[in-house]
C-alpha cells in the first residue's frame, strides 16, 4: 500500500541546502551574490565610511542590503525569478555606481557582472544588461581604461566573458531541465512517478471545488509472478499493464507508478457513477490484453472520491482502505469506501 517518503536519517540542514543550490543555477548565483553582499561589500561600505569616502560607502551600502535581500528572498520564498531580475539591475546600476564613486574599480567589477546576467535573466534581457555594465564601466573609468587605446581590449575580454556565460548557463539550463523531467517519470513504465503525482494533486487538491477520483490499483499476486517467472517477466507484466491502463483511460485521465507493482489513477473529471465506468473498462482491458504465460492479469482498485478543501493524502487514505477491502475480498475487484473509512492522512 502507499507509504510516505522518508528523509534519510544521515541527512542534515547542510546537506539538504547544498543539495538545494546544486539543482537551481540561479539560486546558487543569487546565493553567491549574497554571499559577496556580506563578506565583501558589507566591509568595505564600512571601510569607506571611516576614510571619509561618503559617497562609495553609500554605494556599497545600498548594493549589499539590495543583493542580500534578493538572496534571502529567495531562499525564503523558493522564487527566484523577481530576485534574479532585482540582482541583475542592481549589479547594473551598482557597477555605474562604482564608475562614478570609485572609477576604475568598475573595470574588473565589470567581469563577474557580465558572467553573472545570463544566469539570473532571460539570455536577450542579459546581454543588454551586460552591454549597460560595459558601456557604464568604460565611459565613467574612461581615463583608468585608456581611452580608444584601452577600450578595444575591454569590450573583447568581456564579449568572450558574456559568450562563455551564455553557452555554460544554456548547458546547465538544459540538464537541469532533462533533470526535471527524468525526475518525474518512473523509468520502467513510462508514466508519472510518486513525485510527479504529488505535485499534480497538491496543486489540484489547492484549487477550490473536488479535485475529482483517486484510485490506488495494486496488481495481484505479484510476487507469485515474480517467483515463478523471474523479475524479467515481472517487469514486462508492469510495462504491460501501464500501456493498458493508458490506453483504457480517457485524456485528462493520469496514472502514475508510486511503487513496485502499485499505482494511482487519478480521475479529475466526472462524478462516481463515470469514474465507476472507467476504472470497470480499465479492468477489462488489463485482463485481457496483460497476460503472463497465457495466464491474464488482474488488479484490485480501491477508489475515492476528494472532498473539496481536503489534502489529497486524506483521499488516498480511504481509497487505500478500500483497496485492502478488495484483497481481502477476493481480489481482481474495485471497491469505494464505506461510511468508516474517513481516514485522516498518514504521515
Amino acid at each position: 500500500m502507499i507509504r510516505p517518503a522518508h528523509v534519510s536519517p544521515d541527512g542534515t540542514r547542510w546537506s539538504r541546502w547544498w543539495e538545494t543550490v546544486r539543482e537551481d543555477y540561479t539560486l546558487a548565483v543569487l546565493t553567491l551574490g549574497g554571499v559577496v553582499a556580506v563578506a565583501w561589500l558589507a566591509p568595505f561600505a564600512v571601510y569607506r565610511a571611516v576614510t571619509g569616502n561618503w559617497l562609495a560607502a553609500a554605494n556599497d551600502t545600498i548594493l549589499s542590503l539590495v543583493l542580500g535581500w534578493a538572496a534571502w528572498h529567495a531562499w525564503r520564498t523558493g522564487n527566484t525569478r523577481w530576485p534574479g531580475w532585482v540582482m541583475a539591475l542592481a549589479i547594473v546600476a551598482g557597477i555605474w555606481a562604482i564608475g562614478v564613486a570609485a572609477q576604475f574599480a568598475a573595470l574588473f567589477w565589470a567581469y563577474p557582472g557580465v558572467l553573472m546576467m545570463f544566469f539570473l535573466v532571460p539570455a536577450p534581457a542579459a546581454a543588454l544588461l551586460g552591454i549597460a555594465a560595459v558601456l557604464g564601466a568604460a565611459g565613467l573609468s574612461w581615463r583608468e581604461l585608456g581611452g580608444t587605446g584601452g577600450l578595444p581590449f575591454f569590450v573583447i575580454t568581456n564579449v568572450l566573458t558574456g559568450v562563455f556565460g551564455y553557452v555554460v548557463s544554456q548547458q546547465a539550463q538544459a540538464r537541469i531541465a532533462r533533470w526535471q523531467t527524468l525526475s518525474f517519470v518512473d523509468p520502467l513504465t513510462g508514466v508519472g512517478n510518486r513525485r510527479l503525482m504529488s505535485v499534480e494533486l497538491a496543486q489540484a487538491c489547492a484549487r477550490p471545488g473536488s479535485a475529482g477520483t483517486l484510485a490506488v490499483l495494486d496488481l495481484d499476486h505479484f510476487k507469485s509472478i515474480n517467483d515463478r517467472h523471474g523479475h524479467d517477466a515481472g517487469d514486462a507484466v508492469l510495462r504491460d499493464f501501464a500501456m493498458a491502463v493508458q490506453s483504457a483511460l480517457r485524456k485528462t485521465d493520469r496514472l502514475y507508478r508510486v511503487g513496485g507493482e502499485e499505482f494511482v489513477v487519478w480521475l479529475p473529471q466526472g462524478d462516481r457513477a463515470a469514474a465507476a465506468a472507467v476504472l470497470e473498462r480499465v479492468r477489462s482491458v488489463v485482463r485481457g490484453q496483460v497476460r503472463v504465460a497465457g495466464e491474464a492479469v488482474t488488479f484490485s482498485a480501491g477508489v475515492s472520491a476528494h472532498v473539496a478543501g481536503e489534502p489529497w493524502e486524506v483521499c488516498i487514505a480511504r481509497a487505500d482502505q478500500a483497496l485492502y477491502r478488495a484483497k481481502r475480498a477476493g481480489r481482481d475487484r474495485v471497491l469505494w469506501p464505506t461510511v468508516d473509512e474517513g481516514l485522516p492522512a498518514r504521515v
